[in-house]
């Protein structure tokens, strides 16, 4: 019986793993801007280049004229602007789903709702990739108009549940106006503005495929790994909260856009890439066959999962706390501000390394060509690093402690954030971007050890699903301080000596933290 036990664990960690990896490809979002841009929005050309076209003979089309070289890289800048949002929703959309993910998941087990995530997150790659067929706006506008009529129902059954008028005659007959009313709605606008509002259908479409919908497979996904390996490794909880996220972080590394070289033996295979599948078959056919790879791969992983028998142990306290006494106790609040700083850092530098670092670089003078195979190689750089960070600092906090991990991982991101805006040069810039890596991934590793520690195994997927939220909000604000610093300042180091404000301050905060004490194991 033990010798089953024992495969099953390693079972279960393997399919949490394979589970997160594909989840993580999430951080390898940045290398989507540029091709995006193209496919989306018209061409940007000078003044001097419309005269150049018109006096060819050869057609401006839709191009948008601005002044000079300069001009063209502002109005760029506002593209990818529009296109980072997808970004940000999906980790909002991320955070958000986890709060309902992770009390399904303490009802029905880790397989369940991560079939639901490779359901949700492999259908919105696949919806965006078809992106230029008319029936897909009409079928996400139908999509979201029954979201919104689901929405109203609930809530007109909570307020008249709460009224007691729900066997009345209003109370009967509201259900179906609101359907009704959603449902003329729908029809009006659909025929109204659908399919006729040009690049704005496909940047909402986006945002709600890429960004909402594959958000939301990945709330459902990634707590159920995490959650069923603290049950059954009780005793090691930093170590294989490290493992598993390690994955997560991994996953943007073979995401990665530049084509490298797989040698067997004798024999050498080009593998293209990300960027490189997109660059040979277009954006659009990398959406589709990633959905396919996510709702294979992530199904395959989660039919691995599974929580042990029985109560594997009790919290550090001694107390299990339902998602509700969490709330209200004062060091979920500190925890959950931390956890802000730290993923608002991170975050910030994931949505934007490629194009910041081949800027930095282009700025410098170095060929474009060059400077963009550096952008998408920091990009790899982060995911390594990012995904070595969960397990050493995993592996750290449970040899020295959580406290004084925090201090060390929060201390490090400041100063690394600091620094970042003013690096030079290809191996400065790969070498921040893998320490920003480095310590946003040492968050998945801690903060998740440390709400089992204080809170307890049996509702941790409720609890950690409230405690993630801060780093969906994290997620927009570090995207929303990111554009902004770019669009008013032509520069993100205002955006980074922010962040590191906050990781500093956050350094403080551990200091007044509760020191856990050792798990207690049970049986």
């Amino acid at each position: 019986m033990e010798t089953k036990s024992s495969a099953t664990r390693w079972r279960v960690l393997a399919g949490a793993v394979l589970v997160q990896m594909i989840l993580g490809t999430v951080y390898g979002y940045s290398i989507f801007w540029r091709p995006l841009t193209a496919e989306v929005f018209p061409p940007v050309i000078t003044v001097l280049e419309e005269a150049a076209l018109i006096e060819a003979g050869e057609p401006v089309g839709d191009a948008i004229v601005v002044a000079d070289a300069e001009a063209v890289d502002r109005q760029i800048s506002v593209h990818q602007s529009y296109l980072k949002y997808a970004f940000s929703i999906c980790i909002l959309s991320f955070a958000l789903v986890m709060v309902f993910a992770g009390r399904l998941q303490d009802l029905r087990g880790p397989r369940f709702p991560a079939l639901l995530g490779a359901v949700l997150m492999g259908g919105g790659f696949v919806t965006a990739g078809l992106m230029h067929s008319p029936i897909v706006f009409y079928l996400a506008h139908a999509a979201f108009a029954g979201a919104v009529a689901v929405v109203l129902l609930m809530l007109a059954d909570a307020l008249l549940k709460n009224a007691g008028a729900r066997d009345g005659p209003v109370g009967r007959h509201i259900p179906l106006g609101i359907v009704t009313g959603v449902t003329v709605a729908a029809v009006v606008l659909a025929n109204q503005y659908v399919g006729s509002l040009g690049e704005w259908d496909r940047v909402f479409l986006l945002w709600g495929t890429v960004g909402f919908l594959a958000g939301a497979g990945i709330g459902l996904a990634y707590v159920c790994p995490i959650a069923a390996l603290v049950k059954w490794f009780p005793e090691h909880k930093g170590l294989v909260s490290g493992v598993a996220v390690a994955g997560f972080g991994l996953g943007a590394f073979f995401f990665k856009g530049d084509p490298y070289i797989l040698s067997i033996g004798p024999v050498t295979v080009p593998v293209p890439g990300a960027q490189g599948f997109s660059e040979e078959y277009g954006i659009r056919s990398l959406f589709v066959v990633h959905g396919l790879v996510c709702l294979i791969g992530i199904g395959i992983g989660a039919m691995m999962l599974q929580n042990p028998p029985g109560v594997p142990g009790r919290s550090a306290a001694g107390v299990e706390s339902s998602w509700q006494e969490t709330l209200r106790r004062p060091v979920f609040h500190l925890l959950w501000a931390m956890f802000f700083s730290g993923a608002m850092a991170g975050l910030m530098v994931i949505g934007i390394v490629q194009p910041f670092v081949t800027d930095q670089l282009a700025g410098d003078g170095l060929d474009p060509v060059k400077a963009l195979a550096v952008g998408t190689a920091a990009v790899g750089w982060l995911a390594v690093f990012n995904a070595l960070g969960r397990v050493l600092w995993g592996v750290a906090s449970d040899r020295v402690g959580r406290k004084l991990a925090f201090v060390v991982m929060f201390g490090l991101q400041a100063v690394t954030m600091f620094s970042l805006g003013h690096l030079q040069g290809a191996l400065l810039l790969c070498v921040g971007a893998a320490l920003v890596g480095f310590n946003f991934g040492g968050n998945f590793a801690l903060f998740p050890a440390v709400t089992s520690d204080l809170f307890g195994a049996k509702n941790f997927g409720a609890n950690y699903g409230w405690m993630f939220t801060a780093f969906g909000i994290a997620g927009v604000a570090g995207i929303l301080a990111g554009n902004a610093a770019k669009v008013m300042t032509g520069s993100y180091v205002f955006a980074f000596t922010l962040a590191g404000v906050l990781c500093v301050i956050s350094a403080g905060l551990t200091l007044i933290l509760p020191k856990p004490a050792k798990p207690v194991p049970t049986g």
